[in-house]
Parts: C-alpha cells; sequence; structure tokens
C-alpha cells in the first residue's frame, strides 16, 4: 500500500517545482515589462509653455514681445541710416498690471534680445552695472588703496527705451480672462517720441496657477 502512493508523491513534487517556475518566469516577464520611474523635474525650453502655464505673463510671452521690438527698432531709419552708432539706455520695465512680474528679469531679458539682434546697430548703456562698479572705486581711491588714472568720461544716450506693462482682468464661474499691452517706447534727448510698439496678449484659462 506504502509503495502505490510514491508515484502520486513525485507528481505533486514535480507539480509543485512548475509552479514555482511559472512563477518566477511571470516575476521577470513582469519586471521586464515595467517602466523606468519618471524623473520628477524635467528640462523644458525657456520659450516653450509650460506644462502649469497660466493666464499671467509667461517667459516666452517676454521673449516674443522683445523680438518684436528689436525688429521694429533696427527698421528704424534713425537706427538704420545713423551716421555714428546710436547708444541707447534701457529704462527698468514699468508694471502697472496686477500681475507680479519680476520687472528687473523683464529688463534683462529685453536688453538680451536687443543686443542679440541690433548686432553692430546699436549701443547700449548699463547704468546700473556702472554704478555700482565706480562707487566701489571711488571708496578705493578714497581709502588709498588704488591710484587714480585719467579722468573717466562716462558715455552718455541718444535715445531712451521704455517699456510699459498694463493690464485687465476678468473672472467668472466658468473660468478667468486676461489681456495684457506692452508698450515700447523710443525717446531722444529732447523728449521727442521717435517711435512706439505695442504688443497685445490675451488668454482664457480655467485654473489660477501661482506666480512668485
Amino acid at each position: 500500500m506504502c509503495f502505490g502512493h510514491w508515484p502520486e508523491w513525485g507528481s505533486m513534487k514535480i507539480s509543485h517545482v512548475n509552479n514555482l517556475t511559472l512563477i518566477g518566469l511571470a516575476l521577470v516577464i513582469a519586471g521586464c515589462s515595467t517602466t523606468a520611474p519618471q524623473p520628477r523635474v524635467k528640462y523644458v525650453s525657456p520659450g516653450a509653455p509650460g506644462s502649469a502655464a497660466g493666464t499671467g505673463i509667461e517667459s516666452q510671452d517676454i521673449g516674443a514681445a522683445a523680438q518684436q521690438a528689436a525688429t521694429s527698432i533696427l527698421a528704424l531709419p534713425q537706427i538704420a541710416k545713423a551716421e555714428k552708432t546710436p547708444t541707447v539706455l534701457i529704462t527698468p520695465v514699468d508694471n502697472h498690471s496686477a500681475s507680479p512680474v519680476d520687472t528687473d528679469l523683464y529688463t534683462v531679458k529685453l536688453r538680451g534680445i536687443l543686443m542679440q539682434y541690433s548686432s553692430e546697430k546699436v549701443r547700449f548703456l548699463a547704468r546700473d552695472a556702472g554704478w555700482n562698479t565706480n562707487k566701489y572705486e571711488e571708496q578705493l581711491r578714497k581709502q588709498g588703496e588704488v591710484q587714480p588714472g585719467a579722468a573717466r568720461q562716462a558715455a552718455t544716450y541718444d535715445y531712451i527705451l521704455t517699456a510699459e506693462l498694463r493690464g485687465i482682468s476678468s473672472a467668472s464661474g466658468k473660468g478667468r480672462n486676461e489681456y495684457f499691452l506692452i508698450a515700447f517706447k523710443l525717446v531722444d534727448m529732447n523728449d521727442v517720441l521717435l517711435w512706439e510698439n505695442q504688443y497685445e496678449i490675451k488668454k482664457q484659462g480655467r485654473d489660477n496657477s501661482v506666480y512668485r
């Protein structure tokens, strides 16, 4: 009687081994088919709309407005046909809209794009950088740490470029509407308005993003 049970016990062991083998193969296949975890942060193009974009001013808006202004300024007869390379002083962007905007960032971006497109047709004054450096140099001279050299001759401007941001916003249960107007003006030393360019932006959205 006992010998009659050995084949059944052996088949049970083989079946158990087969089941473990199938389970192992299934785990291997599942592990191979599982995709690698995606990073929580990824790089995107600064000029592309972000996945968390809202109805406020975005980086691509700043770049597009500055590029349009640069192209228009370079086409002016006072700039394109000037016998001597004109010098432009860019004033800080003036924000009158409800959207929080880093005006220093806007000013730096505007100046960078203008210099990129202007080539050798326009020169720009950097009063912000020059002022801090000159004050520090003056302090060193008073302390006797540096010897005064030739008298400094500060450059002056031929034109002033201003940028003004204004906006109108409305909200309801269906969403939010934002309209922005970026107005650029080029003024000469006699306060004569030579050029003005306007860049319009209108956005609609249901979700509000937080801008900082």
